[in-house]
């Protein structure tokens, strides 16, 4: 099965199998997430649902806040339901944006922490100097941690630790005893 796999693994393929709809507004999304259990009905393969940018859509134009975080919520509880009722996963991105307060600058979901309790997962992608690193930050069964990565041709990678050097009898050293002395051998 596998080589019969990579002999039709290509772009082509997988673009084929994507399927995107574009919302420029709150209104076409919550639209689009209505009509999305028929559309999952009928495409019984789709697993993986992204929203990409669930922020954009409802940063602007809103003049009432409660009714913002009325449609949020909703909106969140209608994709719960899909995920559970399609057996998929949903994916939210969701801009950051920085809260400036008593001399610190702290990280912050672009439509307030309130949205940040909605997911069951929360992931935070961000850098550290040069080095990008993906927070564990909220889970039901998992503790919150930090693991870095890189991004490469072939997708997410771990960091790989420097590489064992060796001495001079060719032989490894570990990092974590320490090196013996001329005498000891």
């Amino acid at each position: 099965d596998h080589l019969k796999a990579l002999e039709t693994f290509s772009l082509e393929s997988i673009l084929s199998h994507i399927y995107y709809f574009r919302c420029r507004d709150y209104i076409e999304l919550l639209a689009q997430v209505y009509l999305l259990p028929d559309f999952l009905s009928e495409h019984s393969k789709v697993r993986l649902v992204v929203v990409d940018g669930i922020a954009f859509p409802f940063r602007h134009d809103f003049e009432d806040l409660s009714l913002r975080t009325r449609l949020l919520n909703g909106l969140a509880q209608q994709l719960i339901i899909i995920a559970n009722d399609h057996k998929s996963a949903v994916v939210l991105t969701n801009q950051m944006t920085t809260r400036i307060g008593q001399g610190q600058s702290t990280l912050v979901p672009a439509l307030g922490e309130s949205w940040g309790h909605a997911a069951t997962v929360r992931l935070i992608f961000h850098w550290d100097n040069s080095q990008r690193l993906a927070t564990l930050y909220k889970s039901p069964s998992q503790k919150e941690s930090t693991i870095p990565f890189h991004i490469t041709s072939h997708g997410f990678r771990d960091v790989q630790p420097p590489a064992v050097t060796q001495n001079a009898e060719d032989t490894e050293m570990n990092p974590r005893k320490r090196p013996r002395r001329e005498e000891e051998k």
